[in-house]
């Protein structure tokens, strides 16, 4: 059985996207990355972890490649009705590819928009794959937790993309402890436990912590560890597999009073002592320059810079503990 698959990425951050799959593959082992070019990614092994990725719009299974799309025939496709998609061609050539490859598949009579039972995409790299589309992303589903549609938000949350982005790029899997030390409204923490992560959330602000609770209710999470504390008294019976958090900024963290210079410093002593050795933590800041106060307990091993909105870049950092 072929085993090689089409990822398509979206195209709003190819850094971001490239990030993404680099540590699903890294953290599962269970596919290996053949190329990693733009839009677009071929794997070899199972694509199921991916298919959590905030960045993957569509996975298809190959089935055949060759240089002329022309040699496609139809033996290589299910029993069923279909129709093809042309992927990676400019707009006015693909209606008639479309056409010609839907004839050599042997779409007489099986050609079908409405109802089809398998989508054929015939999608063009450095060579053409005929491939079986195998999974399309649900946008809706990401809408639908965005902070509006919260029973409890702050207008600065995290869009869910971003926060499943940080759990993704966490080090963890399945049953694994993530640790949000300033979880706001619990955006990344749902994403986590949607995820299969154990999940510990913190917040120094009473109603914030308050305010996940009722969103973990909303949602149906149950199973969860939550503190009111400052980051410095914060401690736990157990160190964590990974740490995800949208870091404080501002001129004031506006965290009980805290200096926010002294808050990051107090942030990433605290981070090394909570995170397990060899851990990571997938972080947003705003300034890099505070990433001065974690080489002492970290490697950094990712920087990628976000547009947010207007002149408002924001900075999603990996870092893996030193020991």
């Amino acid at each position: 059985m072929n085993s090689r698959y089409i990822l398509e990425l979206s195209g709003e951050n190819i850094e971001i996207a490239h990030t993404e799959i680099k540590s699903i593959q890294e953290t599962y082992k269970n596919f290996q990355i053949i190329f990693l070019s733009g839009k677009f990614a071929l794997i070899d092994g199972d694509p199921g972890k991916v298919m959590n990725s905030a960045f993957t719009n569509y996975i298809s299974r190959v089935i055949n490649e060759s240089d002329d799309y022309n040699n496609f025939t139809g033996t290589e496709i299910p029993d069923g009705c279909f129709y093809v998609r042309v992927i990676g061609k400019a707009k006015t050539e693909t209606e008639g590819i479309e056409s010609e490859i839907g004839r050599n598949l042997g779409g007489k009579g099986r050609i079908s928009f409405k109802n089809p039972d398998f989508i054929v995409r015939a999608i063009f790299l450095d060579k053409w794959y005929l491939c079986i589309l195998t999974y399309e992303r649900d946008k809706k589903r990401f809408e639908e937790r965005r902070a509006p549609m919260r029973p409890f938000f702050s207008p600065v949350s995290l869009h869910p993309k971003y926060a499943r982005y940080l759990v993704n790029t966490s080090g963890t899997a399945e049953g694994d402890t993530l640790l949000d030390p300033f979880c706001g409204t619990g955006g990344i923490l749902i994403e986590a436990s949607m995820l299969g992560r154990k999940i510990i959330g913190n917040d120094s602000e009473l109603n914030m912590v308050m305010g996940t609770k009722l969103n973990f209710k909303y949602f149906g999470i149950e199973n969860y560890k939550m503190y009111n504390l400052d980051i410095a008294s914060l401690s736990l019976d157990k160190k964590v597999d990974g740490i995800v958090t949208d870091m404080p900024y501002g001129r004031s963290s506006g965290i009980n009073n805290h200096d926010i210079v002294e808050l990051y410093q107090e942030s990433f002593i605290k981070f090394n002592e909570l995170l397990k050795s060899g851990g990571k933590c997938s972080i947003i800041v705003n300034n890099i320059q505070f990433l001065d106060y974690a080489v002492k307990y970290f490697n950094i091993e990712k920087i990628v810079p976000v547009y947010q909105h207007k002149s408002l870049i924001r900075q999603f950092v990996i870092l893996s503990r030193i020991n």
